[in-house]
């Protein structure tokens, strides 16, 4: 089928790119800005003026009025003071709240959202509120809140706005945009949860819809969900009501990713869903098929379709009066809303469901015949598939501003646009592909999907890497589960659930187990892979922001070229903004490659310690790589290895563990599976609790050297004269002092041509520091790492005297329970007039020093992810 060219955009979506930008400027403004001059460029028309005066205008007012609207969550004079008395959880005032909404996590989660927050006061004190609302993450949840209930809890607040590193996404921020400042984890009845009051209606009809549903499902399996609370009264609130409530047992079987797949596909719950199945298929490039978008919605089409074929079957004149490509799209509309309610509506289905109620009613209006609209305003309604993405992005972010922060609804309408751009060029390519034989019609439906798949993963590449670190090299799955999915999955689930609505509840459960069987056939395939690690491809460089303006500009380009004879000049424009700005990352990555200079970067890993030390020609290092006690998230894996490929070539030559303890150790093993060439060196101590067993299995899987006092690590090349010095624990002798743990710490002193830059002494105590200090070993350096993470226990006044540092950096938690960095530390400091730097309060911590200069002593520059204030 022929497709026309790719029309230019009307002067008013212009003028829409103009107000997203500006309200993107609000946080980004340099990139916003880039983007903006891209627009001006290749639209002539905007060059007036009048209509550029009316663009800064309209981009002036979005950033203005997302300024407006973001929220500020400083932190309450009572919480900085439980903070500061590091008050345990249990000694924590209650928090009462109200449920405002309710997903659900993979490995059995829920993700509570609550507003109206209330620190209860002792004494009958008037309760302390707390702006915005509050994301409650409760593991092995005793019951199921439901919206509008009421919630009691005592648990610790942490604000939300936790970790902030340089070149990563910055998610306290999209927590922010969302209305969210703080957050509280739980397990079980961890915390005395309490929940009572009445439930949104719609909100219990829902939990009780999926919990028939699961009937049908998985029969048999009752307490999969956790029990709804009960809402009879305050009689009902007592936490012992709760904590009696189990919501799944450790020996109940596992249910079978293949039906947890179809909970999630219908209602957008994961809660059945296992960790390791979400890693595979974001591994695969298919995660996209889990979220509910418009795909879902092609069921309320064909509920639109045989709606129209059954009342024309009853009213055949009903042609007559509308056609029925205006018929369909007005009959899918309940269906459309109905799935917003089953579905929960995340942005993506409200993205969706927009572009279809904009659709259906720009044909009923063009189609009026009882009061005909204007031959002008006609052809002024949405006629596209971009006039009416258009349209719904007008609508949703005049409504809602902030909601173009939602990286669910920025990547939902970028894929739909990239789809509507593509059309010509796919039509050109799919010309050659005949439609004679149902054959040759297959062929061209693969074909289709599979150039669909190839034009969003391109053109969302270097999103991809920016935002989660994934290049999507496994995209050709979709060629092989889209169809299955849209023809099969989809349809069955629903029909599954139709007929259990109907009491149908046996036909129900035969239509679910065959179309769980292809689903669990996926699962099963996709889990084959990542064990053979064939899902696990190569760490790839994460582009420069300027990678996102440059692959707009050329994919446009490349759109307005399909179907013409040549490039229009709009075209042409745009390919020459979008080679320049490709240009930039490269010209920066060349730039740092001419100038020498020696980088260390703290990152901000929590409670945990990474240093990583990029040398003069390319070379990179980690001291410690930090670790996490989740079971599902691990810093290295999604902090440490984007850092090393941010803009720069993704390697690593040796890693240096000071200690196996988790919080400096955990994030080595997934390092390692990304690097296998980097060398190891460690302490030679074995690990203990949860390091334990992984350590050992490291250590075992590669020839690690052990390193003592006396090592010297000749660094880059001997012309940059840097060594990095071991100056503890001694060597073993039989007879002598045993050192272990802490104690036992890697101390490694960085040095130029004798100068000292920067000192590592791990999680060293006082024992060892004063070990140190007694062997004479010099240990200036401008930088000390503060050890232990700044604890008082290793606080020793004649150590930070006999260093002289210029900067003093503490990698600790935000507010952790530990009190880190210690108040002597601080005070010490402060006294000797000696800055302090925390990567919980001040985020990644970076310092570099130019080693162009003739001098061993080079002057060092530092900076910060979040400003610094006295």
């Amino acid at each position: 089928m022929w497709r026309p060219p790719l029309a230019p955009g009307l002067l008013w979506q212009s003028w829409l790119l103009c107000w997203l930008l500006g309200l993107l400027a609000a946080r980004w403004p340099g990139p916003a800005l880039c983007a903006g001059l891209c627009v001006l460029v290749a639209d002539s028309r905007l060059w007036r003026i009048p209509r550029l005066l009316t663009s800064c205008a309209v981009a002036l007012l979005g950033c203005v009025t997302a300024q407006a609207l973001l929220p500020a969550f400083p932190v309450p004079p009572v919480l900085e003071q439980l903070y500061e008395e590091r008050t345990p959880p249990r000694h924590w005032p209650v928090l009462e709240a109200r449920v405002n909404d309710v997903r659900t996590l993979p490995g059995q989660r829920l993700r509570i959202s609550l507003t109206d927050l209330q620190l209860q006061q002792p004494d009958g004190q008037t309760p302390v509120r707390l702006p915005g609302n509050l994301s409650w993450t409760w593991e092995q949840a005793a019951v199921f809140p439901l919206p509008g209930q009421t919630v009691r809890l005592q648990r610790k607040l942490l604000p939300v706005d936790n970790q902030r590193n340089f070149g990563l996404t910055d998610w306290g921020f999209w927590w922010h945009s969302h209305g969210t400042g703080w957050r509280i984890w739980s397990r079980s009845t961890g915390g005395q949860p309490s929940v009572d009051g009445s439930p949104s209606p719609f909100a219990r009809q829902r939990l009780e819809l999926i919990r028939k549903f699961l009937a049908v499902l998985l029969p048999g399996r009752d307490g999969l969900l956790p029990p709804a609370a009960a809402s009879a009264g305050p009689a009902a609130t007592a936490s012992p009501a709760v904590s009696t409530s189990v919501a799944s047992t450790p020996s109940a079987p596992p249910v079978p990713q293949g039906k947890a797949i179809l909970l999630a596909l219908l209602f957008g719950e994961r809660f059945l869903l296992e960790t390791p199945t979400v890693q595979a298929f974001n591994a695969g490039n298919l995660s996209h098929s889990l979220a509910l978008s418009g795909q879902h919605l092609l069921v309320a089409g064909l509920a639109g379709m045989f709606i129209v074929w059954l009342a024309a079957h009853l009213h055949p004149g009903l042609y007559l009066w509308r056609p029925r490509t205006v018929l369909i799209p007005l009959a899918a509309c309940p269906a459309a809303l109905a799935y917003l309610w089953l579905g929960n509506a995340p942005p993506s289905l409200l993205r969706a469901a927009g572009m279809l109620l904009l659709l259906a009613t720009g044909m009923a209006l063009a189609h009026l015949r009882c009061m005909p609209l204007p031959q002008t305003l006609r052809e002024r309604l949405p006629s596209s598939g971009l006039d009416v993405l258009c349209c719904t992005l007008l609508c949703i972010t005049a409504l809602s501003p902030l909601s173009v922060f939602d990286t669910g609804l920025q990547l939902s309408a970028l894929c739909v646009a990239v789809i509507c751009c593509a059309t010509p060029l796919m039509g050109q390519l799919l010309r050659r592909i005949p439609r004679a034989s149902p054959g040759q019609r297959l062929l061209r439906s693969l074909a289709s999907i599979l150039l669909v798949s190839f034009f969003i993963q391109l053109a969302l590449l270097p999103l991809s890497l920016l935002l989660f670190n994934n290049s999507g090299l496994w995209f050709l799955l979709n060629v092989f589960w889209l169809p299955v999915l849209g023809a099969l999955v989809l349809p069955g689930a629903f029909l599954g659930l139709g007929l259990s609505l109907c009491g149908l509840d046996a036909a129900a459960t035969l239509v679910l187990e065959v179309v769980a069987l292809p689903c669990q056939w996926l699962v099963d395939g996709l889990l084959f892979l990542q064990t053979q690690g064939w899902l696990s491809g190569p760490p790839v460089l994460r582009p420069h922001w300027t990678a996102l303006p440059a692959m707009a500009c050329l994919f446009l380009a490349l759109a307005l070229r399909a179907g013409r004879p040549g490039l229009p000049p709009a075209g042409k424009r745009l390919l020459i903004c979008g080679l320049l700005l490709a240009c930039a990352g490269p010209a920066l990555r060349l730039h740092h490659g001419l100038v020498p200079r020696l980088e260390i970067s703290v990152p901000d890993v929590g409670q945990a310690q990474a240093v990583l030390l990029r040398l003069p020609h390319g070379q990179t290092l980690l001291v410690d790589a930090a670790g996490s006690m989740s079971r599902t998230w691990n810093p290295g894996k999604e902090l440490l290895l984007p850092l090393l490929a941010c803009n720069a070539r993704p390697g690593l030559d040796a890693i240096i563990n000071s200690h196996p303890d988790i919080d400096h150790a955990g994030g080595i093993p997934p390092l390692l599976t990304a690097f296998p060439e980097a060398l190891l060196l460690h302490n030679g101590q074995p690990g203990s609790g949860q390091m334990g067993h992984i350590w050992q299995t490291t250590l075992q899987d590669r020839n690690a050297i052990t390193l003592h006092a006396g090592d010297i690590l000749q660094l880059g090349d001997p012309e940059d004269g840097l060594a990095l010095h071991v100056l503890h624990p001694p060597r073993p002798v039989p007879g002598a002092y045993l050192w272990e743990g802490n104690s036992a710490s890697l101390i490694l002193r960085l040095v130029r041509n004798g100068h000292g830059l920067a000192l590592f002494p791990g999680d060293a105590d006082a024992a060892a520091l004063r070990h140190l200090l007694a062997s004479g070993q010099d240990v200036q350096a401008d930088v000390l790492l503060a050890p232990h993470h700044g604890s008082d226990s290793s606080f020793q006044p004649d150590f930070l005297a006999a260093v002289r540092p210029r900067l003093v950096v503490a990698s600790c938690g935000a507010f952790n329970r530990f009190g880190h960095p210690g108040k002597q530390l601080g005070q010490w400091l402060d006294e000797q007039g000696i800055p302090l730097l925390q990567t919980g309060r001040h985020g990644h911590v970076r310092v570099v020093w130019p080693l162009s200069e003739d001098t061993d002593s080079p002057q060092l520059h530092w900076d910060t992810a979040r400003p610094v204030h006295p």
